[in-house]
């Protein structure tokens, strides 16, 4: 988005320089060629005017594209609130209470990019930290939030009641960085 900004700048001073040059120079110098009798084909003082008022608004109008583009890429840079949203989001589906069975079939890292990498939709970086504790930024690295994931494996072994094997997530979410 940068590099479309930077031409829509380059466009504009362009089309300003062009503007500020004498019209009837830049016929003869870009346009006479064309003709056979160049003198017969020059334009009118109005045509120059209207040329002229073409160049300048063409400017403006390279200057209102740079300043479209750069909101928009702007907008859709998240904020800390939408940063911690998706660390909400991804932290309550995580929280998914006590499973049971033979094996834990939770896969602490992946589970944790999965969910975020779901309600993020591309616009939030997360990174482990260590510790069960993942950093959670908007695209640029700024907004960190962050993300911890706890979880209580309990194997019951003898003649206890319920299932041999069963874990528990449970998860917390706060500003700052980790």
């Amino acid at each position: 988005m940068t590099a479309l900004i930077v031409m829509c700048f380059l466009l504009a001073a362009v089309f300003f320089a062009l503007g500020c040059m004498d019209q009837r120079k830049l016929y003869w110098k870009l346009t006479s060629w064309q003709y056979r009798r160049p003198e017969a084909n020059e334009p009118s003082d109005a045509a120059y005017a209207l040329n002229r008022f073409g160049m300048f608004l063409g400017a403006v109008m390279m200057l209102v594209l740079a300043a479209v583009v750069n909101a928009a890429d702007a907008s859709s840079t998240y904020s800390t609130a939408q940063v911690r949203s998706v660390a909400s989001s991804a932290a309550s589906e995580l929280d998914q209470g006590t499973q049971s069975g033979i094996g834990s079939s939770y896969r602490a890292s992946s589970d944790v990019y999965d969910a975020v990498n779901e309600h993020g939709g591309g616009n939030v970086k997360i990174r482990s930290v260590g510790g069960g504790e993942y950093e959670l930024t908007n695209r640029d690295g700024e907004n960190p939030v962050c993300l911890t994931v706890t979880v209580d494996n309990d194997l019951n072994i003898g003649g206890g009641i319920g299932e041999p094997w069963s874990h528990s997530v449970s998860t917390s979410v706060n500003v700052g960085s980790c």
